[in-house]
């Protein structure tokens, strides 16, 4: 059951972002991930201003190492607290659905009432599951599913 007292509006994108909204930004993708987090920060920053009755803005980060492996980072920006999700590397048996994954994860945080690191932790994990399934959207058993590959477990449930 959904709270009528939750009043949080949500951002999400990176190219998305810069090309609908006009919203100027890093380039997304390529190499050197790491470096562009202030980047993407700047351009959720800008995001901000224009859209100030949001409170929630996130983006993915993704930086392609080859077909069957990529970084995958987030940034997740709510009131006046940034996380930052450092890119790792992750398997990729389809990249298809990873930003709707991460953004489909996130929500679940929010609505279960976590705190907004556990969003962005728990939609960065669950987007690297959609990335290794052949579907574009995300089949986790449970939530500890989810949670052991945001830990690093190697053991897999599926």
């Amino acid at each position: 059951m959904i709270s009528n007292t939750l009043q949080t509006t949500v951002l999400h994108g990176n190219r998305s972002s810069q090309l609908c909204l006009g919203i100027e930004g890093p380039e997304s993708g390529g190499q050197g991930l790491d470096s562009k987090v202030d980047g993407f920060k700047e351009m959720i920053s800008r995001i901000k201003e224009a859209y100030p009755n949001a409170s929630t803005f996130a983006t993915t980060l993704r930086e392609v190492v080859s077909a069957n492996s990529h970084m995958w980072g987030a940034i997740l920006h709510e009131n006046d607290n940034w996380h930052v999700i450092k890119p790792r590397e992750i398997g990729i048996c389809d990249r298809i659905g990873g930003g709707d994954g991460f953004v489909g994860g996130m929500l679940y945080g929010l609505l279960k009432g976590w705190a907004p690191e556990k969003w962005a932790q728990f939609g960065w994990a669950n987007g690297a599951f959609t990335a290794t399934l052949l579907s574009d959207y995300s089949q986790p058993a449970d939530e500890d599913q989810i949670w052991s590959i945001w830990e690093g477990n190697a053991r897999v449930k599926r």
